[in-house]
């Protein structure tokens, strides 16, 4: 019968093991805090805790309501849309921020769109080149990794701003 209870133990023992392993790799929630006030993401079924306006430039409309909404789809391919409609999204954070909303700015995965209008925001407000902007995301969330058209764009928003 003892045998019986170590195997028991070892069961018990092994399951906890997987659970906690399990536990430890979940992902986290598909945004991440890029500085205070801004966050920058993907598809989630919530935003991120205090969001009060949403920049959605994903195909598909948010299922949860935040105080202030936009939701301006965009592939995630080439053609790129233009700088008067980069000027919009970026006007639209800056009004957002400065009427103190926590923003969050969202396509699918939160790599490629949200990222070019996100480094886009941060090149006009700090005054920085496409590429220092893109590294300020990246230091926050590794995974931005903006499309050809949407380099090209930023490299047009540099030399415009």
């Amino acid at each position: 019968m003892r045998w019986f209870y170590g195997l028991v133990a070892v069961v018990v023992l092994a399951w906890g093991g997987l659970v906690l392993v399990e536990w430890a790799y979940r992902p986290g929630p598909n945004y991440t805090a890029i500085e205070p006030g801004l966050y920058l993401g993907g598809y989630v079924a919530a935003p991120p805790p205090g969001t009060r306006a949403v920049l959605n430039l994903c195909e598909t409309e948010d299922a949860y309501r935040v105080e202030s909404s936009k939701w301006e789809p965009i592939a995630d391919a080439a053609p790129a849309p233009g700088l008067d409609w980069l000027r919009e999204q970026v006007a639209w954070i800056d009004g957002q921020r400065r009427d103190g909303r926590v923003v969050y700015v969202r396509c699918r995965n939160g790599v490629s769109r949200s990222a070019m209008v996100a480094a886009a925001y941060l090149m006009w407000r700090d005054g920085l080149p496409a590429e220092e902007a893109l590294e300020r995301l990246r230091m926050r969330r590794p995974i931005v990794r903006p499309n050809r058209a949407f380099r090209d764009l930023l490299a047009a928003w540099e030399r415009e701003e």
